[in-house]
Protein backbone atom coordinates (compact mmCIF):
# COMPACT_ATOMS: atom_id res chain seq x y z
CA UNK A 1 0.00 0.00 0.00
CA UNK A 2 2.29 2.65 1.25
CA UNK A 3 5.79 1.27 1.58
CA UNK A 4 8.42 3.11 -0.40
CA UNK A 5 11.80 2.87 1.22
CA UNK A 6 13.60 3.97 -1.90
CA UNK A 7 12.76 6.12 -4.89
CA UNK A 8 12.08 3.09 -7.09
CA UNK A 9 10.37 1.24 -4.24
CA UNK A 10 12.37 -1.94 -4.70
CA UNK A 11 14.88 -3.50 -2.33
CA UNK A 12 17.63 -4.62 -4.70
CA UNK A 13 18.13 -8.12 -3.31
CA UNK A 14 14.42 -9.05 -3.16
CA UNK A 15 13.26 -8.14 -6.68
CA UNK A 16 9.82 -9.79 -6.67
CA UNK A 17 8.36 -7.76 -3.81
CA UNK A 18 7.33 -4.71 -5.82
CA UNK A 19 5.44 -6.99 -8.19
CA UNK A 20 3.92 -8.80 -5.22
CA UNK A 21 2.59 -5.48 -3.98
CA UNK A 22 1.09 -4.94 -7.43
CA UNK A 23 -0.55 -8.35 -7.21
CA UNK A 24 -1.99 -7.48 -3.79
CA UNK A 25 -3.45 -4.27 -5.19
CA UNK A 26 -4.98 -6.20 -8.08
CA UNK A 27 -6.55 -8.70 -5.64
CA UNK A 28 -8.17 -5.86 -3.69
CA UNK A 29 -9.46 -4.25 -6.89
CA UNK A 30 -10.83 -7.57 -8.14
CA UNK A 31 -12.72 -8.16 -4.91
CA UNK A 32 -14.29 -4.71 -4.89
CA UNK A 33 -15.15 -4.98 -8.60
CA UNK A 34 -17.03 -8.18 -7.75
CA UNK A 35 -18.87 -6.47 -4.90
CA UNK A 36 -20.19 -3.71 -7.19
CA UNK A 37 -21.24 -6.31 -9.77
CA UNK A 38 -18.56 -6.05 -12.46
CA UNK A 39 -17.19 -9.54 -11.72
CA UNK A 40 -18.68 -12.78 -10.32
CA UNK A 41 -19.68 -12.68 -6.65
CA UNK A 42 -17.26 -15.48 -5.83
CA UNK A 43 -14.34 -13.05 -6.27
CA UNK A 44 -15.64 -10.65 -3.63
CA UNK A 45 -16.61 -10.62 0.02
CA UNK A 46 -13.30 -11.40 1.69
CA UNK A 47 -10.89 -11.93 -1.18
CA UNK A 48 -9.74 -8.31 -0.92
CA UNK A 49 -8.68 -8.97 2.66
CA UNK A 50 -6.10 -11.42 1.31
CA UNK A 51 -4.53 -8.55 -0.60
CA UNK A 52 -4.43 -6.47 2.58
CA UNK A 53 -2.82 -9.39 4.44
CA UNK A 54 -0.04 -9.39 1.83
CA UNK A 55 0.31 -5.61 2.14
CA UNK A 56 0.75 -5.79 5.91
CA UNK A 57 3.25 -8.67 5.82
CA UNK A 58 5.18 -6.79 3.15
CA UNK A 59 5.25 -3.63 5.30
CA UNK A 60 6.62 -5.53 8.27
CA UNK A 61 9.24 -7.23 6.10
CA UNK A 62 10.45 -4.02 4.49
CA UNK A 63 10.78 -2.19 7.80
CA UNK A 64 12.75 -5.08 9.27
CA UNK A 65 14.82 -5.63 6.14
CA UNK A 66 15.74 -2.00 5.60
CA UNK A 67 16.15 -0.69 9.13
CA UNK A 68 16.43 -3.35 11.82
CA UNK A 69 20.18 -3.87 11.39
CA UNK A 70 21.00 -0.20 10.90
CA UNK A 71 22.37 1.78 13.85
CA UNK A 72 19.66 3.41 15.93
CA UNK A 73 21.00 6.94 15.68
CA UNK A 74 19.47 10.29 14.98
CA UNK A 75 20.26 10.46 11.26
CA UNK A 76 18.90 6.98 10.55
CA UNK A 77 15.74 7.51 12.60
CA UNK A 78 15.24 10.85 10.89
CA UNK A 79 15.56 9.21 7.49
CA UNK A 80 13.09 6.54 8.54
CA UNK A 81 10.57 9.15 9.72
CA UNK A 82 10.94 11.19 6.53
CA UNK A 83 10.31 8.16 4.34
CA UNK A 84 7.27 7.07 6.32
CA UNK A 85 5.73 10.53 6.72
CA UNK A 86 6.51 11.63 3.18
CA UNK A 87 5.12 8.49 1.61
CA UNK A 88 1.98 7.93 3.67
CA UNK A 89 0.59 11.16 5.04
CA UNK A 90 0.34 13.65 2.14
CA UNK A 91 -1.85 11.50 -0.10
CA UNK A 92 -3.84 10.15 2.85
CA UNK A 93 -4.68 13.66 4.06
CA UNK A 94 -5.47 14.77 0.50
CA UNK A 95 -7.92 11.89 0.02
CA UNK A 96 -9.41 12.55 3.45
CA UNK A 97 -9.86 16.26 2.69
CA UNK A 98 -11.41 15.58 -0.74
CA UNK A 99 -13.74 13.01 0.82
CA UNK A 100 -14.92 15.49 3.45
CA UNK A 101 -15.46 18.15 0.79
CA UNK A 102 -17.37 15.87 -1.58
CA UNK A 103 -19.48 14.19 1.10
CA UNK A 104 -20.38 17.50 2.78
CA UNK A 105 -21.12 19.79 -0.12
CA UNK A 106 -21.23 17.87 -3.41
CA UNK A 107 -22.41 14.25 -3.25
CA UNK A 108 -23.62 12.59 -0.08
CA UNK A 109 -23.52 9.13 -1.69
CA UNK A 110 -19.76 9.26 -2.19
CA UNK A 111 -18.00 6.02 -1.22
CA UNK A 112 -15.92 7.76 1.44
CA UNK A 113 -18.93 9.47 3.02
CA UNK A 114 -17.15 11.49 5.71
CA UNK A 115 -19.20 14.69 6.16
CA UNK A 116 -17.65 17.48 8.17
CA UNK A 117 -20.31 17.25 10.89
CA UNK A 118 -19.03 13.78 11.85
CA UNK A 119 -16.31 15.37 13.94
CA UNK A 120 -15.42 12.20 15.82
CA UNK A 121 -14.88 10.21 12.60
CA UNK A 122 -12.83 13.00 11.03
CA UNK A 123 -10.63 13.45 14.10
CA UNK A 124 -10.02 9.74 14.58
CA UNK A 125 -8.99 9.43 10.95
CA UNK A 126 -6.82 12.57 11.03
CA UNK A 127 -5.02 11.42 14.18
CA UNK A 128 -4.47 7.90 12.78
CA UNK A 129 -6.55 6.33 15.53
CA UNK A 130 -9.04 4.55 13.30
CA UNK A 131 -9.92 5.13 9.66
CA UNK A 132 -13.33 4.70 7.99
CA UNK A 133 -14.13 2.63 4.90
CA UNK A 134 -11.09 1.45 2.90
CA UNK A 135 -9.00 4.10 4.65
CA UNK A 136 -8.93 1.85 7.73
CA UNK A 137 -5.63 0.25 6.74
CA UNK A 138 -3.62 3.49 6.81
CA UNK A 139 -3.92 4.26 10.56
CA UNK A 140 -3.14 0.60 11.29
CA UNK A 141 0.04 0.87 9.27
CA UNK A 142 1.06 4.20 10.80
CA UNK A 143 0.55 2.70 14.26
CA UNK A 144 2.92 -0.09 13.28
CA UNK A 145 5.51 2.43 12.06
CA UNK A 146 5.44 4.08 15.50
CA UNK A 147 5.82 0.76 17.32
CA UNK A 148 8.63 -0.30 15.00
CA UNK A 149 10.81 2.60 16.17
CA UNK A 150 10.73 1.11 19.68
CA UNK A 151 11.42 -2.37 18.32
CA UNK A 152 14.35 -1.03 16.30
CA UNK A 153 15.82 0.66 19.40
CA UNK A 154 15.34 -2.45 21.51
CA UNK A 155 16.86 -4.70 18.84
CA UNK A 156 20.06 -2.68 18.97
CA UNK A 157 20.13 -3.26 22.75
CA UNK A 158 19.24 -6.94 23.14
CA UNK A 159 19.14 -8.42 19.63
CA UNK A 160 16.56 -11.01 18.58
CA UNK A 161 14.75 -11.15 21.94
CA UNK A 162 13.38 -7.76 20.89
CA UNK A 163 11.24 -9.62 18.35
CA UNK A 164 9.68 -11.62 21.16
CA UNK A 165 8.94 -8.40 23.03
CA UNK A 166 7.40 -6.96 19.86
CA UNK A 167 5.23 -10.03 19.38
CA UNK A 168 4.03 -9.88 22.98
CA UNK A 169 3.28 -6.16 22.94
CA UNK A 170 1.46 -6.32 19.61
CA UNK A 171 -0.28 -9.70 19.84
CA UNK A 172 -1.45 -9.87 23.45
CA UNK A 173 -3.90 -6.93 23.25
CA UNK A 174 -5.25 -8.34 19.98
CA UNK A 175 -5.80 -11.75 21.50
CA UNK A 176 -7.77 -10.16 24.34
CA UNK A 177 -9.82 -7.96 22.01
CA UNK A 178 -10.70 -10.70 19.53
CA UNK A 179 -10.62 -13.79 21.72
CA UNK A 180 -12.27 -12.45 24.87
CA UNK A 181 -14.46 -9.58 23.69
CA UNK A 182 -14.99 -10.57 20.04
CA UNK A 183 -14.03 -7.07 18.92
CA UNK A 184 -12.30 -6.59 15.57
CA UNK A 185 -11.44 -2.91 15.78
CA UNK A 186 -9.44 -1.44 12.91
CA UNK A 187 -6.37 -0.84 15.05
CA UNK A 188 -2.88 -2.35 15.21
CA UNK A 189 -3.54 -4.96 17.97
CA UNK A 190 -6.21 -6.60 15.81
CA UNK A 191 -4.03 -7.00 12.71
CA UNK A 192 -0.55 -6.59 14.16
CA UNK A 193 0.49 -10.20 13.81
CA UNK A 194 0.71 -9.69 10.03
CA UNK A 195 3.39 -7.03 10.54
CA UNK A 196 5.15 -9.15 13.18
CA UNK A 197 5.27 -12.00 10.69
CA UNK A 198 6.85 -9.70 8.12
CA UNK A 199 9.57 -8.57 10.53
CA UNK A 200 10.32 -12.21 11.38
CA UNK A 201 10.62 -12.95 7.65
CA UNK A 202 13.20 -10.15 7.42
CA UNK A 203 15.23 -11.41 10.36
CA UNK A 204 15.36 -14.99 9.07
CA UNK A 205 15.57 -14.18 5.36
CA UNK A 206 18.63 -16.34 4.60
CA UNK A 207 17.34 -19.62 6.11
CA UNK A 208 13.92 -19.05 4.56
CA UNK A 209 15.50 -18.60 1.14
CA UNK A 210 17.64 -21.68 1.64
CA UNK A 211 14.64 -23.77 2.63
CA UNK A 212 12.31 -22.59 -0.14
CA UNK A 213 15.00 -22.88 -2.82
CA UNK A 214 14.85 -26.65 -2.36
CA UNK A 215 11.26 -26.73 -3.61
CA UNK A 216 10.46 -27.41 -7.28
CA UNK A 217 10.76 -24.49 -9.68
CA UNK A 218 7.01 -24.44 -10.19
CA UNK A 219 6.20 -24.19 -6.46
CA UNK A 220 5.73 -20.41 -6.48
CA UNK A 221 3.15 -20.48 -9.27
CA UNK A 222 1.44 -23.40 -7.52
CA UNK A 223 1.09 -21.37 -4.31
CA UNK A 224 -0.22 -18.39 -6.29
CA UNK A 225 -2.89 -20.49 -8.03
CA UNK A 226 -3.99 -22.01 -4.72
CA UNK A 227 -4.20 -18.57 -3.14
CA UNK A 228 -6.49 -17.37 -5.94
CA UNK A 229 -8.63 -20.52 -5.75
CA UNK A 230 -9.01 -20.26 -1.98
CA UNK A 231 -11.89 -17.80 -2.31
CA UNK A 232 -13.52 -16.88 1.03
CA UNK A 233 -16.96 -16.47 -0.55
CA UNK A 234 -16.99 -20.03 -1.91
CA UNK A 235 -15.68 -21.52 1.32
CA UNK A 236 -18.25 -19.56 3.30
CA UNK A 237 -21.13 -20.81 1.15
CA UNK A 238 -20.14 -24.43 1.66
CA UNK A 239 -19.32 -24.14 5.35
CA UNK A 240 -15.59 -24.68 4.76
CA UNK A 241 -14.49 -21.75 6.92
CA UNK A 242 -14.07 -20.74 10.53
CA UNK A 243 -16.82 -18.75 12.24
CA UNK A 244 -20.31 -17.73 11.27
CA UNK A 245 -21.46 -16.87 7.78
CA UNK A 246 -20.27 -13.51 6.48
CA UNK A 247 -17.65 -12.81 9.15
CA UNK A 248 -14.78 -11.48 7.04
CA UNK A 249 -12.31 -11.58 9.93
CA UNK A 250 -12.89 -15.29 10.49
CA UNK A 251 -12.89 -15.97 6.75
CA UNK A 252 -9.42 -14.56 6.27
CA UNK A 253 -7.53 -13.04 9.18
CA UNK A 254 -7.74 -16.05 11.49
CA UNK A 255 -8.11 -18.71 8.82
CA UNK A 256 -5.10 -21.07 8.96
CA UNK A 257 -5.34 -22.20 5.32
CA UNK A 258 -5.42 -18.64 4.00
CA UNK A 259 -2.42 -17.70 6.12
CA UNK A 260 -0.54 -20.84 5.06
CA UNK A 261 -0.96 -19.84 1.41
CA UNK A 262 0.03 -16.21 2.06
CA UNK A 263 3.15 -17.37 3.91
CA UNK A 264 3.99 -19.89 1.18
CA UNK A 265 3.61 -17.32 -1.62
CA UNK A 266 5.57 -14.68 0.29
CA UNK A 267 8.36 -17.18 0.99
CA UNK A 268 8.50 -18.14 -2.68
CA UNK A 269 8.85 -14.47 -3.61
CA UNK A 270 11.68 -14.02 -1.11
CA UNK A 271 13.45 -17.00 -2.66
CA UNK A 272 12.94 -15.62 -6.18
CA UNK A 273 10.93 -18.61 -7.40
CA UNK A 274 11.45 -18.87 -11.18
CA UNK A 275 7.76 -19.57 -11.77
CA UNK A 276 6.89 -16.16 -10.26
CA UNK A 277 9.01 -14.13 -12.68
CA UNK A 278 5.78 -12.59 -13.99
CA UNK A 279 5.80 -10.48 -10.82
CA UNK A 280 9.08 -8.97 -12.03
CA UNK A 281 7.43 -7.81 -15.24
CA UNK A 282 7.00 -4.12 -16.01
CA UNK A 283 3.23 -4.31 -15.54
CA UNK A 284 3.30 -5.73 -12.02
CA UNK A 285 6.28 -3.63 -10.94
CA UNK A 286 4.62 -0.41 -12.10
CA UNK A 287 1.34 -1.38 -10.44
CA UNK A 288 3.33 -2.04 -7.28
CA UNK A 289 4.88 1.42 -7.40
CA UNK A 290 1.54 3.20 -7.81
CA UNK A 291 -0.33 0.77 -5.54
CA UNK A 292 -0.81 3.24 -2.68
CA UNK A 293 -2.78 5.69 -4.78
CA UNK A 294 -4.48 2.84 -6.61
CA UNK A 295 -5.65 1.37 -3.32
CA UNK A 296 -7.04 4.69 -2.07
CA UNK A 297 -8.93 5.76 -5.20
CA UNK A 298 -10.17 2.57 -6.85
CA UNK A 299 -13.30 1.86 -4.77
CA UNK A 300 -14.88 5.34 -5.17
CA UNK A 301 -14.13 5.08 -8.89
CA UNK A 302 -15.77 1.64 -9.08
CA UNK A 303 -18.94 2.84 -7.38
CA UNK A 304 -19.19 6.01 -9.47
CA UNK A 305 -18.68 4.09 -12.70
CA UNK A 306 -21.24 1.50 -11.57
CA UNK A 307 -23.83 4.27 -11.24
CA UNK A 308 -23.12 5.50 -14.76
CA UNK A 309 -22.35 2.36 -16.78
CA UNK A 310 -24.82 -0.51 -17.05
CA UNK A 311 -22.55 -2.94 -18.87
CA UNK A 312 -20.31 -4.86 -16.41
CA UNK A 313 -17.43 -5.41 -18.85
CA UNK A 314 -17.40 -1.81 -20.01
CA UNK A 315 -17.69 -0.63 -16.43
CA UNK A 316 -14.82 -2.84 -15.33
CA UNK A 317 -12.52 -1.61 -18.11
CA UNK A 318 -13.44 2.03 -17.51
CA UNK A 319 -13.05 1.79 -13.73
CA UNK A 320 -9.67 0.06 -14.06
CA UNK A 321 -8.47 2.61 -16.59
CA UNK A 322 -9.58 5.60 -14.52
CA UNK A 323 -8.13 4.13 -11.31
CA UNK A 324 -4.79 3.44 -12.98
CA UNK A 325 -4.70 6.90 -14.55
CA UNK A 326 -5.47 8.69 -11.30
CA UNK A 327 -2.97 6.67 -9.29
CA UNK A 328 -0.26 7.06 -11.94
CA UNK A 329 -0.82 10.84 -11.99
CA UNK A 330 -0.78 10.92 -8.21
CA UNK A 331 2.49 9.00 -8.06
CA UNK A 332 4.20 11.08 -10.74
CA UNK A 333 2.95 14.58 -9.93
CA UNK A 334 2.11 14.46 -6.22
CA UNK A 335 3.58 11.59 -4.20
CA UNK A 336 7.14 11.60 -5.56
CA UNK A 337 7.53 15.40 -5.68
CA UNK A 338 6.21 15.77 -2.13
CA UNK A 339 8.53 13.05 -0.85
CA UNK A 340 11.52 14.66 -2.57
CA UNK A 341 10.60 18.06 -1.14
CA UNK A 342 10.33 16.70 2.39
CA UNK A 343 13.72 15.05 2.11
CA UNK A 344 15.32 18.13 0.55
CA UNK A 345 13.95 20.39 3.26
CA UNK A 346 15.24 18.07 5.95
CA UNK A 347 18.71 17.96 4.37
CA UNK A 348 18.83 21.74 4.18
CA UNK A 349 18.12 21.97 7.90
CA UNK A 350 20.77 19.42 8.89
Amino acid sequence: MSEAPRENDRPGDVPLLTGLRGLAALIVFTSHAAIVGFLPDELGHGFGQVGVMIFFVLSGFLMGHLYLHRPFQRSDVQEYAQARVGRVMPLYFLVLAVSILVATWIYGGFRYAIPLDQVDVVMRAALFIEGPFELWTIPVEVQFYAVFVLVWWLYQKIGRPALLVMATVVLLPGMVLVGVYGATLSILPTFGYAFVLGVIFAEFLSPIRSLVSRLPRWAGAFFLVLLCLNLPEIRDRHGWSIGSEGQFFALTWIDPLTWALVVALFSACLAGSPSLRVLDSRVFKYLGRISYGFYLVHYPVLELVDRCIGNPLAGLILALGVSLSLSAASYQFFERPVLRRIRARSMSRS
